[in-house]
């Protein structure tokens, strides 16, 4: 039997359930409404259930648990399997794709290195398809930020959200583009996109691939 990972109730009169991006069921009933009632119900949309599950999981992504001991944690779209160890600073075996990271405060301590790797990373791509493009950005910062992968101010300040670090660098290689895109055009029209797609041909998939993966803005 399928169980639901969360039961939400309120006062509405209707049952209803969802499939979130991590493939969890979700299931919004009534306050007063059974669990009789309610398994019912799962019972009756199995399939549809199954199938949602089914294309969520197929995507990969999966919430982080408590422990992070062993988890697959996207890096410019490689898995690396994590491994807590006694060691003090986090290091990266890329040929095995080993992520060893220290027992205290792991949580912590990953997400300060993403930070400081994005940082990095971002900035150096930044100049190299500035020069490209023939055009000058004022700033690149990494924030937070869960709404967009990046943004370019009016003043042509260039902001990624630490989590673009998770896809491949092909897809970082486009939001970059997008964004030096906007020095350039302080819209989406067909100027800016034409600009886009002079060095980015196939920009509608790399658009596609983060769009279709948006649940990895939870991700810490």
């Amino acid at each position: 039997m399928i169980r639901p990972d969360e039961i939400i109730r309120s006062n509405r009169k209707t049952l209803a359930i969802s499939v979130d991006p991590f493939g969890r069921l979700i299931v919004r009933a009534p306050k007063r409404c059974g669990e009789e009632r309610i398994f019912a119900f799962i019972r009756e949309k199995e399939g549809w259930i199954l199938r949602q599950k089914a294309k969520m999981q197929g995507a990969g992504i999966y919430l982080p648990p408590e422990n992070l001991n062993g988890y697959e944690l996207l890096l410019l779209g490689k898995k690396y399997k994590i491994i807590l160890t006694d060691t003090k600073r986090i290091v990266v075996d890329d040929e095995n794709l080993y992520l060893f990271l220290p027992q205290e405060k792991p949580k912590e301590k990953l997400v300060k290195w993403i930070k400081e790797n994005a940082k990095r990373i971002f900035t150096a791509v930044t100049k190299r398809m500035a020069e490209r493009m023939q055009t000058t950005f004022k700033s690149v910062t990494v924030t937070s930020a869960k709404g967009r992968w990046g943004s370019c101010s009016f003043n042509n300040a260039i902001h990624y959200s630490f989590r673009l670090l998770y896809a491949p660098k092909e897809v970082v290689d486009y939001v970059v583009v997008h964004e030096l895109a906007h020095t350039k055009h302080k819209n989406h029209s067909a100027l800016f996109w034409n600009e886009v797609s002079k060095f980015i041909p196939d920009w509608k998939e790399k658009r596609a691939w983060l769009k279709n993966r948006g649940a990895l803005m939870e991700i810490f």
